[in-house]
């Protein structure tokens, strides 16, 4: 293999990473307004809200409208993976801590879908970010099976 193939071998792994950091990347910090859930759980939830801070990206400006689909269902945690495939890696959240919520981080393409690979750094101190995450702790009531 000789230097230049070594150099567009490089090249080529680089540019097939590029697109979850940049190409239609927007981060955003959003002051959720409803939340609606589906009728049948796990599902997409409809999170509505405000753009209260943009991070990155230029498809969206603070004070816009937007409407985000966010896998939820009920009583799995945040973590639960519903798809593992190398372009989307979604998590649901739980459907009451979604609806109690009052801001959100969501890392979104511009026609804010959500992204779920990671942001490559830190916003406002924050963790990198992927898909959606609630920034508000909701509290919850403990189930009876734990309790005991």
């Amino acid at each position: 293999m000789t230097f230049r193939h070594i150099v567009l071998a490089c090249a080529l792994s680089l540019a097939a990473t590029a697109p979850a950091w940049s190409a239609g990347g927007n981060v955003v910090l959003i002051d959720v307004a409803k939340v609606d859930a589906p009728s049948h759980l796990p599902g997409l939830c409809q999170v509505n809200g405000i753009v209260a801070k943009v991070w990155d990206g230029k498809a969206f400006r603070r004070g816009q409208f937007i409407a985000l689909k966010v896998p939820c269902s009920a009583g799995n945690s945040y973590t639960t993976p519903v798809d593992v495939t190398p372009r989307r890696d979604p998590r649901f959240i739980d459907v009451h801590v979604l609806i109690k919520s009052k801001q959100g981080i969501a890392h979104v393409d511009d026609t804010g879908a959500l992204i779920w690979q990671r942001t490559r750094s830190p916003y406002d101190g924050m963790a990198d970010t992927s898909g959606y995450r609630v920034l508000d702790g909701a509290l919850l009531p403990v189930p009876d099976h734990v309790r005991s």
